[in-house]
């Protein structure tokens, strides 16, 4: 049964109330499922919450996807397999997780152990942060958040800070920009001060992690070379390295508009922290001697983790090949990522 949940719309709360139906024929000792308003969405986003026993441990798996885009052979919503792959929107990312898990509680008896499928991780991640504040997850002291890590163990990554400016003005006949505003010069004097800022901290960070990474994404106006803009936007971010505060970052982007755009109107897009696990050697009865590595991307992990929750990054599927067009996942990946999830819901270890 496929769902398009491409844009985070409508279908994420259908996608999760046919997991609940699948999760609640496995007998949990709770069950739980909740939507979520989103503010930047169109309509409301969801979860559901599988806990059987007193959990040790919690898996986790966004179920939402990015547009399937161009350039796709056959519907990307019509799963296929050809030489060793399985192909298909979002199967790299990170569905290949959920039909693992679902797999091995056919086959299993879960212990101490809670499943948590989540929606709009693609699309602003504003169920994750509701479903701590309403204190579901109390007692939870290790999770699993599968994203496609290749079957390797993630267990550090960049925070992700993104804001917009806004400007405006009355226009007009570039002859008169000495004595009209100019909405679009103020935006690129922003963007300039912002990125002297990014600038003095290039060397921040070690060797896998240094600098801020500041982009200017864009600067749209709707003016010309002889006609001044009413209106201007930038649009920036940051990538803050493991272990520093994306708050103080944002506080010191602000302040910098403050002074030199005082008029700008400033908007928050995500403030989401960086991410080091606590102690990826306490999930080795797991993962076994498997590689642990540096992600290059932001993971809902780093929610978790601020919580005070010890977290990993685990999956089957390659990142190299999520959001792209003929997204797949090997069988291989699929298999061994099997195994390891069989672990962790039934405690048992590999010294079992």
């Amino acid at each position: 049964m496929a769902f398009d949940t491409r844009n985070g719309m409508g279908d994420e709360v259908a996608c999760v109330e046919f997991l609940r139906q699948i999760l609640e024929k496995r007998r949990p000792d709770k069950l739980v499922m909740e939507t979520v308003s989103r503010t930047r969405g169109k309509s409301d986003s969801a979860f559901v919450l599988a806990i059987w026993g007193t959990p040790k441990v919690l898996l986790n798996v966004h179920i939402d996807t990015v547009p399937s885009g161009e350039g796709w052979i056959g519907d990307s919503l019509s799963m296929r397999r050809e030489d060793g792959k399985v192909i298909g929107l979002g199967t790299s990312d990170i569905k290949g997780a959920v039909a693992c898990i679902l797999g091995v509680l056919s086959m299993t008896a879960p212990k101490d152990v809670a499943i948590l499928f989540s929606g709009d991780e693609e699309h602003g991640s504003e169920v994750m942060p509701a479903v701590i504040a309403r204190g579901h997850l109390r007692g939870i002291s290790k999770a699993i958040v599968c994203e496609p890590t290749s079957c390797t163990v993630g267990r550090r990554h960049r925070g992700m800070l993104a804001l917009t400016a806004k400007f405006t003005g009355k226009g007009g006949h570039s002859s008169l920009a000495d004595v009209t505003a100019r909405p679009l010069l103020d935006a690129a004097r922003l963007a300039s001060a912002w990125g002297d800022y990014n600038d003095k901290y290039k060397e921040k960070g070690d060797a896998a992690y240094k600098g801020l990474c500041l982009n200017i994404g864009d600067i749209e106006s709707d003016g010309s070379y002889n006609v001044i803009p009413t209106r201007s936007k930038l649009w920036a971010s940051m990538r803050p390295p493991p272990g520093d505060d994306v708050r103080a970052r944002r506080a010191d982007l602000l302040a910098i508009a403050k002074e030199t755009a005082p008029h700008a109107a400033m908007d928050t897009i995500v403030a989401f922290p960086p991410f080091a696990s606590q102690d990826p050697a306490a999930f080795t009865t797991y993962f076994g001697e498997d590689a642990i590595v540096d992600l290059p991307y932001w993971t809902e992990a780093a929610m978790l983790s601020e919580y005070g929750v010890n977290v990993v990054v685990y999956g089957p599927g390659d990142v190299a090949q999520a959001h792209k067009p003929n997204e797949y996942v090997t069988e291989a990946q699929l298999e061994k990522a099997a195994l390891v999830y069989a672990r962790a819901l039934t405690e048992e270890g590999l010294a079992s």
